[in-house]
């Protein structure tokens, strides 16, 4: 009898403690039409009660231990995780958006098979590859073929191209290492869209011939010149970069402002004279700098060198993050916004997850145009990624569709309407579109891509099907003015209308899924102010096909390069593939002797072109 008592005694305890750390979670459920969506299996991971969602998809479920993870799932809905916490509980406004299930776009490829090496051969094959860009190369006349997807541009006969092989024999590339997978488990349909990156800053003559021929007429049109490019290394006394910094380009009479730019997380800022005029002539100038009483009285334009400030101040790191997704809706985005909604939640997803240790905040901007339903719509900096989730799956693409769209209101509502924070190591505004702004919006487009620079925020177009050359250069101009980089979705995920090719020598089919990651890792990694060598996040550099040594490596600075063949042009690169020198070679030589002591202690990457115009590279190690 006496042990029966105590057995009852500690059930009753055991129930009451079950009780005192059990939360009830309650919540709704709806679709991405907005309505409410009934028979939701909601459940924790690992748990066996699941609990179905209301008429009006309420649901309540109790939770023993927090943080827990929820699932939702139906039929003919995208699976989805949520990771529920304390602020969950007290949130009187917890919402789910659930996706519909995406139909496949590869045409043959099953949703529930991988998409490997072998397959994106197939595609090329069935006429959808040599022809449309999953080879390295772009559109040019030295090309027989630059692709049925659009009109290709011309470039100069006199302009040398840096390609694997002509195009007869042009090898294929095709990222990321591993398989292409189309999840039919849990996040069906995303890694499907394909994207290329054509990073300016890494062949800048390149650009500065094409915005001489391919794209003069849109540069006039514009009245946009992206050319006249002042780089500035600024490092702190430790020999690191230092982040965040305000740097000013002057007149050097009146000391009115010409460009204001913010270093990037590798210390570089880009500032530009005369991008709204024709007129090249180099103006005097000064650079200054925020925390430094330097002044640089004859700064060197990028070609002549890098101008470089030392600040007398500690190593310190910021761990704010900041990332807006800027969206066009118009229907002409109809054909991709939809894959696009679940590439970006399960990009935005891993990324918070990733970077737990910084301080990430998103934010969302859709947009149509004048004379629709809304001009701009948007969600300001959340830290709650849920918030910000559900309104991007909320959108939709209708109405619109001429081919100029309101991009001067979505730029202006990005940057006036979304609380930027003033001392965020990163600020990325992926704009992602199918169409230009209105002619008639260019003096404002001007206004916004300076003030974008100023603030520190770094535009990385996202370019779409359906949009032209004229769209490319403007998204291009942009990229660069704004210290960012130019993605382009291509025709290999059978989702979507005609993509067009870049203006370009050679670039890499990879998943936009992958390739987004990528680009706000580049961006986002800082040194942490240790001697300890970290491993930055390179771009896909090239083999070293020659077998191209620098010693010694590490390095304090002064390095012997050596190759067993001569070379036809030889850089110095960052971590992100922005060149930063180009050493002089001739026709003979196999050995250079340089000093890279007066940049930041990282990663380098030594990038040559071989006399067969084969892309190589090696990687050397600076330490201060």
């Amino acid at each position: 009898m006496k042990n029966i008592l105590l057995l009852m005694i500690t059930c009753i305890f055991t129930g009451l403690s079950y009780t005192a750390n059990s939360q009830m979670i309650k919540g709704k459920v709806i679709n991405e039409r907005g309505f409410a969506a009934a028979n939701i299996s909601v459940k924790f991971t690992n748990k066996a009660n699941t609990i179905i969602t209301n008429k009006d998809g309420s649901f309540k479920i109790m939770a023993t231990k927090l943080p827990d993870t929820l699932v939702f799932s139906a039929e003919g809905y995208e699976p989805y995780k949520v990771v529920v916490t304390e602020k969950t509980v007290a949130d009187t406004d917890f919402s789910v958006v659930l996706l519909t299930k995406r139909e496949k776009g590869r045409k043959g490829y099953p949703s529930s098979e991988p998409l490997t090496s072998t397959d994106l051969l197939a595609v090329a094959s069935d006429g959808m590859g040599v022809a449309s860009g999953i080879y390295e190369g772009g559109s040019g006349k030295s090309y027989s073929g630059t692709g049925v997807r659009g009109k290709s541009s011309s470039v100069p006969s006199a302009y040398t191209r840096y390609s694997s092989s002509s195009y007869s024999d042009k090898k294929i590339y095709y990222t990321p290492d591993s398989s292409i997978m189309v999840d039919g488990q849990n996040n069906y349909a995303t890694k499907l869209l394909t994207a290329g990156e054509v990073n300016d800053f890494t062949k800048w003559k390149m650009w500065e011939d094409f915005s001489e021929n391919d794209f003069k007429l849109y540069a006039n049109n514009w009245k946009l010149y992206v050319n006249q490019r002042y780089c500035v290394q600024i490092q702190n006394k430790n020999k690191y970069a230092a982040v965040g910094v305000y740097v000013y380009l002057l007149d050097a009479v009146t000391k009115d402002t010409v460009w204001r730019a913010v270093t990037d997380n590798t210390g570089k800022a880009e500032l530009w004279a005369n991008i709204g005029e024709a007129n090249k002539k180099k103006n005097d100038y000064i650079i200054v700098c925020k925390g430094s009483t330097v002044t640089i009285t004859k700064p060197y334009l990028f070609q002549e060198g890098i101008n470089r400030i030392e600040l007398n101040t500690e190593c310190t790191t910021n761990n704010k993050v900041e990332i807006a997704f800027v969206v066009d809706a118009t229907g002409s985005m109809g054909d991709e916004i939809e894959y696009l909604k679940l590439e970006l939640e399960d990009v935005l997803t891993k990324t918070f997850e990733k970077y737990n240790n910084l301080e990430f905040r998103a934010a969302s901007v859709f947009y149509r145009d004048l004379g629709e339903e809304y001009v701009t719509k948007h969600i300001d900096f959340n830290s709650d990624l849920l918030k910000v989730l559900n309104f991007i799956k909320l959108q939709r693409a209708e109405a619109g569709g001429d081919m100029p769209e309101a991009v001067d209101a979505a730029l202006e509502t990005a940057l006036d309407s979304l609380s930027w924070s003033t001392d965020a190591r990163t600020k990325i505004m992926f704009l992602i579109l199918d169409a230009p702004p209105h002619s008639e919006a260019q003096q404002k487009m001007y206004y916004l891509i300076q003030k974008a620079a100023a603030m520190g925020i770094r535009v990385v177009p996202v370019v779409c099907s359906g949009a032209d050359k004229n769209t490319e250069f403007m998204m291009r101009s942009i990229a660069l003015a704004t210290n960012g980089t130019y993605l382009f979705l291509t025709d290999h995920s059978g989702v979507g209308k005609a993509h067009i090719q870049p203006t370009t020598d050679s670039y890499h089919v990879e998943l936009l899924n992958d390739i987004l990651p990528r680009i706000i890792q580049q961006m986002v990694f800082v040194n942490n102010c240790t001697t300890e060598q970290q491993k930055e996040p390179f771009i896909k550099v090239d083999n070293n096909i020659l077998k191209v040594k620098a010693s010694p490596n590490p390095t304090k600075g002064n390095i012997t390069i050596t190759t067993n063949k001569p070379l036809k042009d030889l850089f110095i690169a960052d971590f992100t593939g922005k060149i930063l020198m180009k050493i002089p070679v001739n026709a003979k030589q196999t050995t250079w002797n340089i000093n890279i002591a007066h940049y930041p202690a990282g990663t380098y990457v030594i990038r040559y072109v071989t006399t067969n115009n084969e892309w190589g590279a090696s990687k050397i190690v600076l330490v201060h």
